[in-house]
């Protein structure tokens, strides 16, 4: 039992020295973290930001809501505590689809994975989906993991 002190100090030393092992908080985004979806030509191009600040959150929100004839209030967020992605698909047309999935840490790294869903209908007009979410603040750089497939009414 005299040992037991020492040992315990060893051990202590001996972890502080080994790996940490990374952190993982990669998670689905629920559709109640959904600010806006809209498919109006709000974002012409394809567009992927992070908004961190209250200034380009006004902005955007802005831009989302300004093809609206009576645009809905900005969703209040506390940016000390959350953050805000925009998805934006650029030019497609009415059915298809983008969804941010999931977002969190990983390896030191912000990844937000963004799914774009093609319909298949061709239909003759032109359509711009984006999606707007709210997701846990952080500060890592991030890292798109983008995909793209077709609807499910396809196959």
């Amino acid at each position: 039992m005299r040992f037991t002190l020492p040992i315990l100090l060893g051990a202590i030393f001996i972890a502080s020295f080994c790996p940490k092992a990374p952190v993982d908080t990669v998670a689905p985004v629920l559709s109640s973290a959904r600010l806006y979806y809209d498919d109006a030509a709000a974002f012409p191009d394809s567009t992927l930001e992070v908004v961190r600040d209250v200034t380009t959150w006004r902005d955007v929100w802005a831009r989302a809501t300004s093809m609206q004839p009576t645009p809905p209030a900005r969703p209040a967020i506390d940016f000390s505590r959350e953050m805000v992605i925009l998805a934006a698909a650029g030019k497609m047309t009415p059915g298809d689809q983008i969804k941010v999935d999931s977002a969190g840490i990983r390896d030191d790294v912000f990844k937000i994975f963004v799914r774009t869903i093609v319909g298949c209908q061709r239909f003759p007009t032109d359509a711009y989906p984006f999606e707007i979410v709210s997701v846990p603040a952080a500060d890592e750089p991030v890292d798109w993991v983008q995909s793209r497939e077709e609807g499910a009414s396809c196959r």
